[in-house]
């Protein structure tokens, strides 16, 4: 675990706190008076590390901090610019110390340390960092830049020194003046031997504030061989802050020692005699370092934030704090842990700022089965969302079910899957020319399902093609489906040849136990002229003919006995992992395959009713992009699943995929919902599921990875707040091959031929 905490500040572009709040910062960090040296033999004054960095063409402000300090920290940033947004991330700097080519040096005064630099006090209605920030942002896409400016507190009594030097220089003045006098040299010296000195004021005001030992670092990485020109170019912006009665920065550039600065600014490394006399108050402080406002809001490519209202409620399920022992087992005595056995039922997927501390909170498991929905663009993050929930229940030992429309969510999952439960992981390819599962959709274990297998497989060929659907087409087809689930072995591959060879069809009706089907095929569809049934016939074959006409799909539905139970698969609390790939399968493939295993699932659910409620396992199923899967028969799925233990979790980018119906299903149904950012409908639909705290622009303006979540909490709905989701856990298992094979061995079969 690293001992530094890398805290990432965003500020909105219209916040107009002034800049001196800065000095706030800086004051309470550095204290006074100084540390002697003799103390310091058993006291270790903290440093922090205040940074700038371009990365992606992006300009992001951090601050660096041992991990204990994080608090206090987080807290000056968040009471002096109450419209930042801190939060915790990776350490940045390696991004750019990592490139194939690195320029370092420093910045240091050229002059007596007690005198200032320019700071905002001096400049009037423009930034102080607007020339640094500005240079930044016309670098090119492959130059990353780092500023570093690391403080900690003085090691000699500063301020005394400056007023000390302050006095002599008035002194020196008064004595040269009456020199003059007494030669005869000069007659106007004697009129201004009481002349203040500027830079008499200027050390005054510097002493009159907080301040600490300053050490400014510069770095620069490229896949360009010559970054010193770059380098200069960095080090030029500071003349921004040279003061002509003042000081100035100048450039140092390590002549053999280049390898020593790299590492002391990976490590955020200040040594004792290191620039020992180089101090900078909290007034110079502010003015190289603040979080960006108004006055830089024409800086186009500052990584801004927003501050959203709402506060998370007072009984969120937090993650417990671990308490460990001597040999880093946890301490099972400890508060800590008993609340820890507590929370093993809640899955953790975010943080926020709770009780004034960042805490990573979650959703209980009962919770959990009045279901979840994701909503957001793509690339905000909720395909990450999905594999750490997923990740969480199977380190929990959870059953699960994940629905993959483009093959990358499951290559997660298999690098998070421990050792111990390989056994448990059904991963499915239907791409798989080699072992390919079987699964025959028609095959049920309760015959009072016919009719909600058949509307199910009804209503995916539905959505499929609605734009060319009709009543006749799908009367008949219902009717195909319901014969074929009449009888042992039907398969859907079979659809075709019912219709199409009358010797198949004659033995198929002559199996059959239903009067009124058997009704249809002999006085309906046996006595319709030939060219109306060719008419009525034609669009099912073409339908159900494009599905079934793919091998590959062939050697999933074909099989009249499936390789995979998903009953049992609910009921043991497995892992189910089908990977959907649409580039693999096509498309409409994809779609119908996937609706089709999420009624198999829906149908082993229902099968759980003659199961007492108490001995239902929990299974929780993710389906990413779930409007490729959203049929007619979903509604039912979400109305009903909660009682049988299903759960679902369901992400999709914006609302106009869904039918209506659909939509009126999720909002009407699920009891936590979750938005990344969105489009401009969504926001407006949104706002009023929110209870209008939060605006559209909100709404439309969220960073990577921060939601705007209502969240169940012990049935109850909670009012909505903000919160940043987790990341990828950073320790993989790496069990993927030996997984993969597993599962193949175990319910694949040879094709068919």
């Amino acid at each position: 675990m690293s001992i530094f905490a890398h805290l990432l500040v965003r500020n909105p572009k219209d916040d107009e706190t002034p800049i001196e709040s800065a000095t706030q910062i800086f004051s309470s960090l550095l204290p006074y008076p100084y540390i002697p040296l003799w103390k310091r033999l058993y006291i270790h004054p903290r440093s922090y590390s205040f940074e700038i960095y371009l990365l992606d063409q992006t300009i992001f402000f951090y601050v660096t901090t041992k991990s204990e300090s994080e608090t206090l920290v987080s807290s000056l940033i968040s009471s002096s610019y109450p419209k930042s947004n801190v939060s915790k991330t990776e350490d940045p700097v390696e991004k750019v110390l990592s490139s194939k080519y690195l320029s370092v040096g420093e910045m240091v005064l050229n002059s007596y340390p007690y005198l200032p630099i320019k700071t905002y006090a001096d400049f009037k209605d423009i930034d102080p960092m607007s020339s640094l920030l500005g240079f930044l942002a016309k670098q090119d896409s492959g130059v990353k830049m780092a500023l570093q400016i690391l403080i900690k507190p003085a090691s000699f009594p500063w301020q005394d020194k400056a007023v000390e030097m302050a006095g002599r220089l008035i002194e020196d003045t008064h004595q040269q003046a009456v020199k003059d006098v007494a030669t005869g040299e000069s007659s106007m010296g004697a009129t201004t031997r009481y002349a203040q000195n500027p830079q008499k004021l200027r050390m005054m005001q510097k002493a009159g504030f907080q301040g600490g030992k300053a050490v400014v670092r510069l770095a620069v990485g490229s896949d360009n061989p010559n970054t010193l020109p770059y380098m200069h170019n960095f080090a030029g912006t500071f003349g921004s802050f040279s003061l002509g009665e003042g000081n100035q920065f100048v450039f140092r550039k390590p002549l053999f020692a280049k390898k020593r600065l790299v590492k002391r600014i990976r490590e955020r490394f200040v040594g004792f005699f290191e620039r020992r006399y180089q101090v900078l108050n909290a007034q110079e402080l502010a003015s190289l370092w603040h979080p960006s406002g108004f006055l830089l809001a024409g800086i186009k490519n500052i990584a801004w934030g927003k501050t959203l209202l709402g506060e998370p409620p007072e009984n969120l399920p937090v993650s417990p704090s671990v308490v460990k022992t001597a040999d880093g087992q946890i301490d099972e005595k400890s508060a800590d842990a008993k609340a820890m056995a507590d929370k093993k039922d809640v899955n953790f997927f975010a943080k926020a700022e709770f009780k004034n501390k960042e805490t990573i909170f979650g959703i209980k498991t009962p919770d959990r089965r009045k279901h979840v929905y994701i909503i957001g663009k793509t690339g905000a993050g909720k395909s990450t969302l999905i594999a750490n929930m997923a990740i969480d229940d199977i380190r929990r030992g959870r059953g699960i079910g994940i629905i993959d429309p483009h093959g990358d969510l499951s290559e997660i999952i298999l690098d998070y899957i421990p050792k111990r439960r390989m056994k448990d992981v059904v991963y499915l390819e239907p791409f798989d020319s080699e072992r390919p599962f079987s699964l025959n959709v028609l095959e049920i274990k309760n015959s009072q399902h016919k009719d909600l297998v058949s509307s199910g497989i009804v209503s995916i060929f539905h959505k499929i093609y609605g734009e060319s659907w009709g009543p006749r087409l799908e009367y008949i087809l219902r009717n195909v489906i319901l014969t074929l689930l009449d009888i042992e072995q039907g398969t859907l591959v079979d659809a075709l040849r019912i219709l199409s060879d009358s010797g198949f069809r004659e033995k198929v009706v002559a199996k059959l136990s239903d009067p009124v089907l058997r009704n249809f095929w002999e006085a309906e569809f046996a006595k319709m002229p030939d060219r109306l049934k060719a008419e009525a016939v034609s669009p099912i074959q073409n339908k159900v003919g494009q599905f079934v006409s793919s091998r590959m799909v062939r050697n999933i539905i074909g099989n009249p006995k499936s390789s995979i139970d998903l009953q049992r698969i609910m009921d043991e609390g497995k892992i189910l992992i089908l990977n959907l790939s649409q580039g693999k399968l096509g498309e409409d493939n994809a779609a119908l395959l996937g609706a089709m295993v999420i009624t198999q699932i829906q149908l082993a659910a229902m099968n759980r009713s003659f199961q007492k409620e108490e001995e239902r396992a929990d299974f929780f199923l993710y389906v990413d992009e779930f409007q490729n899967f959203a049929t007619e028969s979903f509604i039912k799925i979400l109305s009903e699943a909660r009682k049988y233990r299903l759960s679902l979790t369901l992400a999709n980018q914006y609302s106009d995929q869904l039918e209506l119906s659909v939509q009126r299903a999720i909002y009407g149904n699920v009891g936590t919902l979750a938005s990344f950012v969105v489009g401009a409908h969504d926001a407006y639909l949104l706002t009023k599921e929110f209870a209008e705290i939060y605006s559209e622009n909100d709404l439309v303006s969220l960073g990577k990875f921060e939601i705007v979540l209502k969240l169940s909490i012990d049935g109850m709905t909670s009012a909505p707040f903000p919160a940043t989701t987790l990341p990828l856990p950073a320790l993989k298992n790496e069990n993927k091959e030996a997984i993969v094979r597993l599962s193949k061995e175990k319910y694949g079969r040879k094709p068919q031929g």
